[in-house]
């Protein structure tokens, strides 16, 4: 009995020592993770606010833009809670008016298969926001063709429906206590953006394209915090519950029978939805307590800057889609069954395939697909920095806008940028060509974009091909002029989902140089935001500065012999640096003079870019390539340049 008790002991404290020893190695091993984590991110950002400053300003932080960016606008579009949670709302407000209400309950079969409908309009509205205009042009198509047997599919109907949405998304998000109003306000644009272009004869109609339009125009549509809303309200609030067994009335349902098939994603998939209801009861029904919402609402703002490296999976769209078909397979087939009607079984499966591929499964920030030099069908979903590189970066730039917003800082009127590094980024990237450089820094200049705005510079001219460019060869021009082609009609000509900031978009430059294709485009471009007013965007395309100079010459000579009626030599011999400074590019489109040029990729030359303006600008040089160029890189160039004293010779 005594060996027996002895012996037991010693494997008790065997035990207890290899508890121990897993204890202390997993405790080694979160330091060491932790340390590399400080060192790598907490330390250079720690480095960088105690170094001495020369104005001596408090050093506070501002963390977000002013402006939201396309990656901004995505992580609002990749919320699956939120996504949830609006959809509910917008199916109350719908029912709850009595036209839209007795049209969905008679032909939508709402009160039988709830969970299918919600996919389907998650599917639809994913579809619709990664869509480019072709494919925009066949959603609508379909809109058209499965409503065109029904009187109440017309534009107030269209406006109220959208509406619904926007105001649901954006209240939702707003519910989470970590979204701006401008960019609140983009939501809204983004999708009631759809709302004049479903039928033809709806072409310019005037619809409500803020947070505070849609407010107003709903609360003449619904009746907000009534008795009729909230039996709405718990009317879908039951059709959706997730332990609701089948019924004759429910032939498809989320139930608890699946339980024991997939327990972790049923478990999600409850949390999500109670997640989701708090949002919606917050939003319509405000004095209700949220302990998960209120919850949540601690971590949003990691979630919100830091999406795609801290934000949990199953919050995500496509985690949304993850759970749901997990716990009830068959709403799978729900999913495929939308792109197949909208954009045909071939284009589907390959929409699907690269959906399900995704990096992360997110949407990570996804442009339309632009035609490549391939087979035109090219989407770029792009990686997403460590989390040691998103931390440092997002406390870096946090701290970089609170020093430019301090006073005494005279930022640029009108920055130049020679976007340098395209081909280079392709080399060193191993990527299939070089028009897949220029893919990537499509996506760099909309980031660039709300950099520049956010930080207060309002004009912007940016070099992106030269005429000594167009000396290439065809298989490479081919290509990027066919790139540059679909950019221009997707981010530009307004038929992008995601919203751009009111931006004014002008080419300057030879634009005989470029094909009859581009030129279309560019012109479709500037008359559809030539009533833009807050913000210029100049592209370069076919330029060069010595023959800007020359045509500016040419320009103030016909302009003194017409005025003035003389002859071309006296005109000639009267001639002046002002006349000329008179029709630069910048001057003829009203804008100030450029001041200050940045370019990329470390080369410390203009190459003539602004020859004529160039003589008093402030230079800046980037080390790195267009594609990588970071926005901390940007705001530092930036920051160089306001603490520049010029004197301007004298």
């Amino acid at each position: 009995m005594r060996m027996d008790t002895t012996r037991q002991r010693g494997k008790h404290c065997q035990y207890k020592f290899l508890t121990l020893v897993c204890v202390a190695s997993g405790l080694a091993i979160w330091v060491v993770i932790s340390y590399q984590f400080l060192v790598r991110s907490i330390i250079p950002f720690l480095r960088l606010v105690l170094a001495p400053s020369s104005s001596g300003e408090v050093k506070v932080f501002t963390w977000r833009n002013k402006f939201p960016s396309v990656d901004n606008m995505h992580t609002f579009f990749d919320r699956g809670d939120a996504m949830l949670a609006a959809v509910l709302m917008a199916i109350s407000m719908q029912l709850s008016n009595e036209e839209a209400g007795g049209f969905l309950l008679a032909h939508i079969n709402i009160n039988k298969n709830l969970w299918r409908r919600l996919i389907r309009t998650l599917a639809f509205i994913r579809m619709t926001v990664r869509a480019n205009s072709a494919e925009r042009t066949q959603i609508i198509a379909w809109l058209n063709r499965i409503h065109s047997n029904i009187s109440l599919f017309r534009f107030e109907t269209n406006t109220f429906i959208l509406a619904t949405i926007a105001y649901a998304l954006a209240k939702a998000h707003q519910s989470l206590g970590c979204a701006a109003d401008v960019e609140l306000d983009a939501v809204v644009s983004a999708i009631m953006s759809m709302a004049d272009k479903i039928n033809l004869e709806d072409r310019g109609k005037q619809v409500p394209s803020s947070l505070k339009e849609v407010e107003k125009y709903l609360s003449t549509q619904v009746t907000f915090q009534s008795p009729a809303m909230a039996k709405t309200f718990e009317y879908t609030l039951g059709l959706s519950h997730v332990t609701k067994s089948s019924s004759k009335t429910q032939e498809t349902s989320i139930t608890a029978r699946t339980f024991f098939r997939r327990p972790w994603a049923w478990v999600k998939l409850f949390l999500l939805r109670q997640l989701a209801v708090e949002i919606c009861y917050s939003v319509l029904f405000p004095k209700r307590p949220a302990l998960s919402l209120s919850v949540a609402r601690l971590l949003q703002p990691l979630w919100y800057h830091l999406h795609y490296n801290m934000c949990p999976q199953a919050l995500t769209l496509d985690g949304l889609f993850d759970l749901l078909i997990a716990c009830e397979p068959s709403l799978e087939e729900a999913v495929h069954s939308v792109y197949v009607e909208v954009l045909g079984e071939e284009h589907a499966a390959r929409t699907v395939e690269a959906v399900q591929n995704a990096p992360g499964r997110t949407m990570r920030a996804h442009l339309p697909h632009i035609g490549s030099h391939s087979a035109g069908d090219t989407r770029w979903d792009f990686a997403s920095p460590s989390l040691e590189e998103a931390v440092t970066e997002h406390l870096t730039c946090s701290f970089y806008r609170a020093r430019l917003s301090s006073s005494g800082r005279k930022l640029p009127q009108h920055l130049g940028v020679i976007m340098d590094g395209n081909r280079r980024y392709s080399k060193d990237n191993h990527l299939g060509s070089v028009v897949d450089g220029h893919q990537v820094g499509a996506r760099k200049l909309l980031q660039f974009m709300s950099w520049s705005f956010s930080a207060g510079i309002n004009n912007v001219t940016l070099w992106a091909l030269s005429d000594d460019n167009l000396k290439r060869g065809s298989d490479e021009l081919g290509p990027l002029f066919t790139m540059m082609t679909g950019y221009i009609n997707e981010m530009l000509a307004g038929n992008t989902p995601i919203a751009i900031i009111n931006i004014r978009f002008r080419v300057v430059g030879d634009r005989s140089l470029l094909p009859e294709k581009l030129r279309r485009a560019v012109e479709v471009a500037e008359n559809s935001t030539q009533h833009n007013r807050s913000f210029n965007l100049q592209l370069a395309l076919g330029y060069g500065g010595r023959a800007e100079v020359v045509r500016a010459v040419k320009e103030a000579v016909k302009r003194r012999v017409r005025d003035e009626s003389i002859t071309t030599e006296e005109a000639v011999e009267q001639l002046s640096a002002t006349d000329v400074t008179k029709h630069v590019y910048s001057a003829e489109l009203g804008l100030p003079e450029i001041d200050a040029i940045l370019r990329t990729s470390g080369e410390k030359r203009l190459s003539g870019f602004a020859l004529w303006e160039s003589h008093a600008a402030e230079l800046c040089f980037v080390e790195r390539h267009w594609p990588n160029m970071k926005q901390s890189d940007f705001l530092r160039s930036i920051m160089d340049l306001s603490e520049r004293k010029r004197r301007y010779g004298a």
